[in-house]
Formats: C-alpha cells, sequence, structure tokens
C-alpha cells in the first residue's frame, strides 16, 4: 500500500482557467489510486469546513484530510483523529499583532467554526463568490470574541502579495518562537499550533496504516508543503516557485499525472 498525499489550493485545484478539467481529471487519478489499494489524502492548510465544501461542490474522493497544516486530521467519515491547538493567550496575542499589522482578512477557527473578518470588496471579482459564501456560512459566525474562547487549531490571514506573505510569516515565528508555527502559502499565512506541519499530519496518517516514508508522496506548490518534501516523496507543479521546486524530487504537469506515473512504474 502507498500513501499520496496532496496540497489542494494551487496544487490539485489550481485556479486557472484550466481548473474544471484537471480537478475531473484528477479526482478520476484519485478513483484509479484507491481502487489499487492506496491511500490518497488531502494535506491543506484549509480547515475542515471549508474542505467539506469543496467535496460537496466538486464531489472530491479521499480517504483522510490533515488539515490547518497538520493542525487537524480527518477521516472520510468524519471522525476527528487529531486537533492541535494554539494557548488561548497566544492566541489573543497573534490576533492583536494582526490588527496591528493592519491586516483586515482573516480567519480564526478550531477546524470546523470560527470567526472571518473581511473588509467586502465586490470589486475584486476573483474572490468575491468566495467571500459571499464565507460570510453567509454559519460554520463562520462566530464573534471574535467567541472565537477565542473556544479552541484555536489556526488563525489564518490574507496578505497583499506572497512577499508580504513570507514575511508575515517570518514575524510571526519570530515573535511567537516555539509557541505557534506559521507557513507562508502565496499571499495567505496560515498560523497553526506548534510542532506540527503537512508531513506530521501525513506520517499520523502512513502510521495507522504502517505505510513506509518510501511509499508516501506529497505533492504541493508553497512553503508549507516543503515538510512533506523533505520527510517523503517530494512532487511539484510547473508552475511553483524555484524555491519550492528545489526541495522537490520531481515536477508534474497535475496531480493525476503523477498518480498515473507512481501506478505505471509500480507495475
Amino acid at each position: 500500500m502507498k500513501l499520496f498525499a496532496s496540497d489542494y489550493d494551487g496544487t490539485f485545484f489550481k485556479h486557472q482557467h484550466r481548473k474544471r478539467l484537471e480537478v475531473k481529471k484528477n479526482i478520476e487519478g484519485v478513483m484509479s489510486w484507491q481502487e489499487a489499494g492506496n491511500l490518497f489524502v488531502f494535506a491543506t492548510g484549509r480547515s475542515i469546513s471549508l474542505m467539506n465544501l469543496e467535496r460537496k461542490f466538486r464531489k472530491l474522493r479521499y480517504d483522510y484530510i490533515v488539515g490547518l497544516n497538520g493542525g487537524i486530521i480527518v477521516s472520510k467519515t468524519g471522525e476527528i483523529l487529531f486537533q492541535a491547538t494554539i494557548k488561548p493567550e497566544v492566541a489573543q496575542g497573534v490576533v492583536e499583532l494582526i490588527e496591528k499589522q493592519g491586516i483586515n482578512n482573516y480567519t480564526v477557527t478550531d477546524g470546523l467554526t470560527g470567526h472571518f473578518k473581511i473588509p467586502f470588496n465586490w470589486r475584486k471579482k476573483s474572490s468575491y463568490l468566495f467571500k459571499l459564501l464565507m460570510m453567509s456560512s454559519k460554520a463562520y459566525r462566530l464573534s471574535l470574541e467567541a472565537a477565542l474562547k473556544q479552541p484555536v487549531a489556526q488563525i489564518a490571514v490574507e496578505t497583499v502579495g506572497h512577499e508580504e506573505a513570507i514575511a508575515f510569516a517570518k514575524l510571526v515565528n519570530e515573535t511567537f518562537k516555539n509557541q505557534v508555527t506559521a507557513f507562508a502559502n502565496l499571499h495567505h499565512v496560515d498560523i497553526s499550533a506548534p510542532n506540527v506541519s503537512k508531513a506530521t499530519g501525513v506520517a499520523a496518517v502512513a502510521k495507522i496504516h504502517q505505510i513506509k516514508n518510501e511509499d508516501i508522496y506529497g505533492m504541493g506548490d508553497s512553503h508549507n508543503d516543503v515538510p512533506m518534501f523533505k520527510e517523503f516523496n517530494g512532487l511539484t507543479l510547473p508552475e511553483a516557485h524555484l524555491e519550492i521546486k528545489e526541495q522537490a524530487d520531481a515536477v508534474y504537469e497535475t496531480v493525476g499525472s503523477a498518480l498515473s506515473d507512481i501506478l505505471l512504474k509500480s507495475e
């Protein structure tokens, strides 16, 4: 048995004009992969509630979700197998730092529910439908105070660009050293509990099924995917930044093509 862990945004779902066709082919690849007796895992910075929406809309197939960059692990039946949280006083401090930096778009969540703060901009066509959906979602109607009173598994922020995301992730890691782990991902920063990553989450799933590291593949396109590259067979995409490609073992056009190639080589 082998395990394939795929990032979602920018990897399984590329947010490009080809996305519908590519997602369909990726899903077909997952089906073939599972039918061959292997496990497929989504390893993402997203919360479980957001991945549940994607599962419903796009008819995704998977065996597990490693969400919040390793902060939460859920089976395909919805069973929570692991959840790591940020200390309440640290979570409060992170939110204060976000506000101090003038960042107006952020989420505080336990992985299932939370608070979603956003300045709504109808002119930004690329994201306003998603934002409208989030604002209307029951899962994200908590006040900031209520979200901070429940266990906080992740605080995620949106920055104006990739370089800003890298800089803010560095600031958070330096300010709250050993208290949180912050990963830059495109123009977002995901802040989770310390000592968790996509790699630790995938390793926990692999341990359940007694799968060795050499039989594990991790595919992604950003900094939060690098821990998987270091622990397992690392795969990335042509669109990834050069520093990400340099740390991967191979580059594939899509998740579906990577799955097909691995199956072919296993025959």
